[in-house]
């Protein structure tokens, strides 16, 4: 080092720079990461340190706000509401079906009332009503015994999801549960379901929705 110069470690990427002596105080461009920072001053013999003032790549390196994005809030929060819901009542029906006296038939065969009032079933005539309940009590549980658990497992999905979007992480997740929302296969969610899964795509498919998870 000579007299007319300092050497200066760069606050940004620590590269030397040779810098005049006239230049200390002043703003001085690295030539490595272009930052540029404010040279050093000599006080009592020794050189200050460097100060920092902008740095290229800085805007790229800023933390992304804690704060959710706001068109993902209800998505989000459909995704949630639709997964515990599915998962109470699938549990709940699994449950039913079980402790039920006449198993999965029974359980089945005590919705058939509230079916045929909201216009479900074949109508038959009054002497054959009660061969018509057995098979169409058996088609319910046989629909039912794999329905439920598929239905479940999709439940616990779009929780999931809506978690994922909410902790901003698992990208894919997230998707997933929109997707299996959006086709209903939230047990008892159906309507809440697809317009939350429909608009959480929407959402995460953006250059927003990318950005909400970092991508």
């Amino acid at each position: 080092m000579t007299s007319e110069t300092e050497v200066i470690a760069c606050p940004a990427c620590r590269h030397l720079v040779r810098v005049p002596v006239d230049w200390l105080g002043t703003q001085v461009q690295c030539p490595e990461c272009q930052a540029m920072f404010r040279a050093p001053v000599r006080v009592g013999g020794q050189l200050t340190a460097a100060e920092l003032i902008s740095h290229p790549s800085s805007t790229v390196n800023t933390p992304r706000p804690n704060k959710p994005d706001v068109m993902l809030l209800l998505p989000t929060f459909g995704l949630l509401v639709c997964g515990v819901a599915g998962i109470i009542v699938n549990v709940w029906t699994i449950y039913a079906m079980s402790t039920h006296p006449g198993g999965a038939h029974g359980w089945a065969k005590d919705q058939l009332p509230y079916l045929r009032k909201i216009g479900l079933g074949e109508s038959t005539p009054p002497e054959q009503q009660a061969q018509q309940d057995e098979q169409d009590a058996d088609q319910i549980a046989r629909l039912h015994r794999w329905l439920i658990p598929v239905s479940l497992v999709a439940s616990v999905i779009t929780l999931l999801g809506g978690l994922a979007i909410a902790f901003r992480r698992y990208y894919t997740l997230a998707r997933l549960a929109c997707v299996v929302a959006s086709v209903n296969l939230a047990h008892g969610c159906c309507i809440p379901g697809a317009l939350a899964g429909l608009w959480g795509l929407l959402m995460l498919n953006s250059e927003e929705g990318r950005e909400h998870f970092g991508i």
